[in-house]
């Protein structure tokens, strides 16, 4: 009789994280799966996505700004499922009521704020790469700006459902979650 594989748990994957080094694993139905270092251009948008919105926050308050943390969703088909958008809004609410931040453990809260940006360079096939757009909106994120530098366009989704394409003279609004946030598409991917 075959015995079924131990599902780690949130604090246990960050604890083999921690130990084994590897520092670009996402946890996915009870286990690390590897995910490949960004490319140039997808970390420049990243550092550019995560300055603007710092900025935002900065001058306006109202919570952090996360670079490829992870949050624990609390998804009911994987409660478990750790995510690390690459840049995320937390309101300070949504921190105080996960306990605080801590360098030990991932953060359970949904970003209000969540931004991903497509490279070929992911080593996960591209469905994954979608699932990780669902999982977010499922769990509860507001905006969610899915942007595709090499094509210079992004979508954003919203959790209604609702999503819509912007290009380059387009801008990205913060809406409800980051008010007054505003950033020209094409200047993000410029620079």
């Amino acid at each position: 009789m075959a015995t079924a594989a131990h599902r780690l748990t949130a604090e246990e994957a960050i604890r083999r994280h921690a130990e084994s080094g590897e520092h670009r694993d996402e946890f996915v139905a009870g286990r690390l799966l590897p995910v490949s270092p960004a490319g140039a251009l997808h970390g420049l948008v990243i550092a550019e996505v995560a300055r603007r919105l710092g900025n935002q926050v900065r001058e306006h308050g109202g919570g952090r700004i996360f670079a490829d943390a992870g949050f624990v969703l609390g998804l009911p088909e994987d409660p478990e499922r750790v995510p690390s958008p690459d840049v995320a809004f937390v309101s300070h609410e949504a921190i105080a009521a996960a306990g605080g931040v801590a360098d030990e453990r991932f953060l359970r809260a949904v970003p209000e704020l969540a931004v991903e940006i497509f490279s070929p360079t992911h080593d996960r096939e591209p469905e994954q790469f979608h699932q990780r757009v669902r999982d977010l909106l499922d769990a509860g994120v507001r905006i969610l700006w899915v942007i595709y530098p090499a094509a210079r366009y992004a979508v954003v989704h919203h959790r209604d459902g609702s999503a819509r394409m912007l290009r380059d003279d387009d801008e990205l609004e913060g809406e409800d979650a980051l008010p007054g946030l505003r950033i020209r598409m094409g200047d993000l991917l410029d620079g």
